[in-house]
């Protein structure tokens, strides 16, 4: 071989040999640097991903547009408890929506029944049929509705916190005649007629006002004067109220001196054994237009405009009525019904001077009128600025005290306040009143049940599922009901 020729070859094997070189694997060292570069790169963009999602969450939950996952509404009275459970039940549920809305238990019930939300709030019993007939639940769903208790509340007679009238306490049919009063002055007649005052028949009792009755029907508008304000019985501020025409005790003469008050606010000498109104009552103060040492400022009465549960509680349960024109002869046979299934206070034919939507606009209505007399749940009557009866009042008997017929202890009639816990009025009207849990036994006796108490309730068209059942599962667990119904200043459904 040629010495050229194998210069030639050698040439050819040293390039195949750096050829073969520049295909060799990447450094090691190389390769775990490109490795950790991808992680980081990695990591970093799933980070951005999760912040830009987060982000997107929760800009939607505070959108205009963003979609409840569970849509409640209804009563005005429930709202306060159920705004509660809503926002405890999303702190620890950060991705549920729960949309809550009020606008009374009328409202509450078309719409869920109409399939528009899915639980409505009512602050009276509903019943199936009920919904079927009065509020366009259908037919076919019957036996799917659901209606769960979830605390207990009741409704109050409430005045104004600034109520110069001395007002303590009143029977059922002195609470038909005011609200009476006033629609007679309205140029209308009701067709729920008080048949007395007191208990006092309206043909047998002289009163101030030549006006007042005519052949045993209320046709004026009533003033403080005359009316009694303490219902014989009553036990307030430490004294017994009496109701009597032959003049009055040494020591309830005494007991209202110190009060501030007349013994009697229509007696032209106070303590005389004959007065005007027929009554001897601890009351007293002034209104607009008052003669001097009477109260003769015309009673200005309050109702809801809309809809409502409160109105059906007031007219069934404090009114006693149990139709359009008929009253209850007992505590136990007031019932619910009222005097229609509209849940408006005209079903009794009645007229208010003034009135409000909603128990918020009901309250606030009552508050800046100092004449005025009206109705309203107990629980946002005890709201410490509420400005009527019971303000700031958390657990304590409170508000002005109502009587019903049967409750009667001898002669007396005894008027019962509201007052929470398990062994107070509102749970004995809830055992009393047979609309607590069947076969709920108590030795509460039926004169210490407040006739105005009443149940909260959530309505479905069907059974509980997904978030809903969760819902309602965290509002019925017993620590969370005690705490909810104790901030909201109504009772547990395990108080009773």
């Amino acid at each position: 071989m040629s010495e050229d020729k194998a210069r030639r070859i050698e040439r050819r094997r040293r390039y195949l040999r750096r050829l073969r070189g520049e295909k060799k694997g990447v450094s090691p060292v190389v390769a775990t640097l490109i490795l950790i570069l991808i992680a980081v790169a990695a990591a970093a963009a799933l980070y951005l991903w999760l912040v830009v999602w987060q982000g997107n969450l929760t800009g939607g939950i505070g959108q205009p547009g963003a979609r409840p996952t569970l849509t409640i509404g209804g009563s005005t009275s429930v709202y306060p408890f159920s705004e509660l459970a809503v926002t405890q039940f999303q702190q620890n549920n950060s991705d549920v929506i729960i949309s809550n809305n009020e606008g009374g238990t009328g409202a509450g019930m078309l719409a869920v029944c109409s399939g528009s939300i899915n639980i409505g709030a009512a602050s009276t019993p509903e019943t199936p049929a009920g919904l079927v007939a009065s509020d366009g639940c259908p037919s076919s769903g019957l036996s799917t509705i659901q209606i769960t208790t979830i605390a207990y509340d009741a409704v109050d007679v409430i005045v104004p916190v600034a109520n110069v009238h001395g007002l303590v306490s009143v029977s059922y049919d002195t609470l038909a005649a005011i609200y009476d009063g006033s629609t007679v002055a309205s140029g209308s007649t009701a067709s729920l007629q008080a048949p007395s005052i007191d208990t006092v028949a309206l043909t047998a009792v002289p009163y101030t006002t030549a006006t007042f009755v005519t052949a045993g029907k209320i046709s004026s508008a009533l003033v403080w004067d005359e009316i009694p304000a303490a219902v014989d019985g009553a036990a307030l501020a430490g004294t017994t109220e009496q109701v009597e025409s032959a003049g009055v005790t040494a020591a309830f003469t005494t007991a209202c001196t110190a009060a501030g008050y007349t013994n009697d606010i229509c007696a032209t000498t106070p303590g005389t054994t004959a007065t005007p109104c027929g009554w001897s009552v601890c009351a007293g103060g002034s209104g607009a237009g008052a003669a001097a040492g009477e109260d003769s400022a015309t009673i200005e009465t309050v109702a809801r405009s809309d809809a409502a549960g409160s109105t059906q509680t007031f007219e069934s349960r404090l009114l006693g009525a149990t139709s359009s024109n008929a009253f209850a002869s007992s505590f136990t046979g007031l019932g619910f019904s009222g005097c229609g299934t509209n849940n408006l206070i005209s079903d009794c034919g009645l007229v208010a001077d003034k009135t409000a939507v909603g128990d918020p606009g009901a309250i606030s209505t009552v508050a800046s009128t100092p004449d005025a007399i009206g109705y309203a749940s107990d629980g946002l009557a005890r709201a410490s600025s509420s400005g009527v009866t019971c303000q700031g009042v958390a657990t304590a008997a409170c508000g002005i005290a109502v009587a019903e017929p049967g409750q009667v202890t001898g002669a007396t009639q005894d008027a019962v306040q509201p007052s929470l816990g398990s062994t107070g009025s509102i749970a004995g009207g809830v055992v009393n009143g047979g609309f607590g849990t069947p076969g709920l036994t108590t030795t509460l006796t039926i004169d210490q049940s407040y006739s105005g108490a009443r149940p909260f309730e959530f309505v479905s068209l069907q059974p509980y599922t997904g978030v809903a059942q969760e819902f309602i599962t965290f509002v019925l667990d017993p620590a969370n009901n005690i705490a909810l119904a104790s901030e909201a200043h109504e009772v547990s459904v395990y108080s009773i």
